[in-house]
């Protein structure tokens, strides 16, 4: 639920007091079986020690004043808020309850330079609060290689975050181009401390996980990212090609054996992507997309791990004469490590043919099969505090499918030439409206 009241205090300028309140119950369920060689659980009657029920409701409630001016296409907006949040709930038979208080802010800029040239920049606070698994003092045996316990003294974390942009369009000549920055700083990060090969002792029985791992509050926590892009048409073939690229920097804390490690993370990202504006009965879609990373620990003896994924996209639509259409797509993936061996990939393709129903064609039955050379591995590659994992995901493979899709629109009357239609003259906009009709729009 959100209120909000606003009152100007001059032509261009008003402020505001705000109240949020937000509420959100959950209720996690975790039942174990120990089986014998058949995994037959039927029967059964789930294992005290490994099962677990996790019910809890965290609610929040958020006040604050605001400000705000905007004169032309400039504007700046600033609200500060006092929140107080609750997390009550129950796991394994222990109650948790915790409050917190924070102070959090929010302010955005927006320049315009002229029609074609304005920078926005937001400055923004925000918190996360542990969930009753991050605070339960309890043992989680579900899985004996890999136990885990909470921390019932964890605080909130604190995080500043600011993001930059700065765009120059050309809409004559349909060009685009933009520029993004964001950085983020984290206090109390919630982090992880871990321990390989440590005995632990639960209700008199004796553990060797290879890996115990609790929760800690941590500084050191923040990431940087800048983005450029640059769109524009390819007219002698009625295309739009869009040009990206990036570069992102993570450094994330934890603790190994109880000392501090920094995993960071550098990447580097670029796609293409060319896109078809040749009628409305022919659509295609052709992009390649790929990102480089350098990850390193602190702790690690042996140096960064780097690897590469890529993959390549291309989709068609035609519609044919009588409203008989055909849909296809194909996706190649491909996963490249070059400081640990291996080389992984998989291509995707599916085809479908249908046919446009009724009489304004907003309908569509279309058949077809998925992943038509049944190579779908779902592989995938992430690095974390003290890790980098590979995994693999059991997934469906090759499928044929009937699928109805229908249309709902309705545009009105055909758009008009005449600028007096839209309470123009003269060529200038009416007071609050851009020339398009919308606020702020340009030609």
């Amino acid at each position: 639920a959100n209120v909000t009241y606003t009152e100007p205090v001059a032509k261009n300028a008003q402020v505001s007091m705000q109240y949020r309140f937000d509420m959100e119950n959950q209720d996690i369920t975790k039942t174990a079986y120990i089986t014998g060689d058949d995994f037959n659980i039927a029967g059964l009657t789930p294992d005290a020690s490994l099962s677990s029920y996790t019910d809890s409701r965290s609610t929040e409630h958020r006040v604050g004043p605001g400000f705000r001016w905007a004169k032309n296409r400039n504007s700046f907006i600033a609200n500060v808020y006092y929140q107080h949040s609750t997390l009550d709930g129950l796991v394994k038979g222990e109650n948790i309850k915790r409050d917190y208080d924070h102070v959090t802010y929010f302010m955005m800029g927006n320049i315009a330079f002229n029609p074609q040239n304005s920078i926005r920049i937001f400055v923004n606070s925000y918190t996360h609060n542990p969930d009753v698994r991050n605070l339960q003092d309890i043992y989680d045996v579900a899985n004996a290689q890999y136990i885990s316990k909470g921390n019932p003294n964890l605080k909130s974390s604190y995080n500043h975050r600011v993001n930059f942009h700065y765009i120059r369009s050309n809409i004559e000549k349909g060009r685009t181009f933009m520029w993004m920055f964001s950085g983020n700083i984290t206090q109390d990060y919630i982090g992880q401390s871990i321990y390989y090969n440590k005995p632990v002792t639960i209700d008199g029985e004796e553990y060797n996980p290879l890996q115990y791992s609790t929760y800690e509050n941590m500084n050191g926590s923040s990431s940087l990212r800048t983005h450029l892009s640059y769109g524009f048409p390819i007219n002698p073939i009625k295309c739009n090609l869009n040009i990206m690229a990036g570069v992102s920097w993570t450094r994330t804390p934890s603790m190994i054996n109880d000392e501090l490690n920094i995993t960071s993370n550098m990447g580097y990202d670029a796609m293409l992507s060319l896109g078809s504006n040749i009628s409305e009965n022919i659509d295609f879609t052709l992009s390649w997309g790929g990102a480089f990373n350098q990850a390193n620990n602190s702790l690690s003896t042996q140096g960064k791990n780097e690897y590469f994924n890529h993959n390549v996209e291309a989709s068609f639509k035609a519609v044919f004469l009588k409203g008989f259409t055909f849909t296809a797509s194909a996706n190649y993936t491909q996963y490249i490590g070059y400081t640990s061996d291996y080389n992984d990939s998989y291509t995707l393709c599916n085809a479908y043919i249908g046919h446009k129903l009724f009489k304004n064609q907003l309908g569509e039955i279309m058949f077809g099969v998925n992943d038509i050379f049944n190579q779908n591995k779902a592989f995938s590659r992430s690095t974390g505090s003290g890790f980098t994992q590979n995994s693999w995901n059991s997934v469906i493979g090759r499928y044929f499918i009937a699928q109805f899709n229908y249309n709902l629109r309705f545009f009105g009357k055909k758009g008009s030439k005449n600028l007096a239609d839209y309470g123009i003259s003269d060529g200038k906009a009416p007071q609050g409206m851009g020339p398009m009709g919308g606020p702020g729009g340009h030609r």
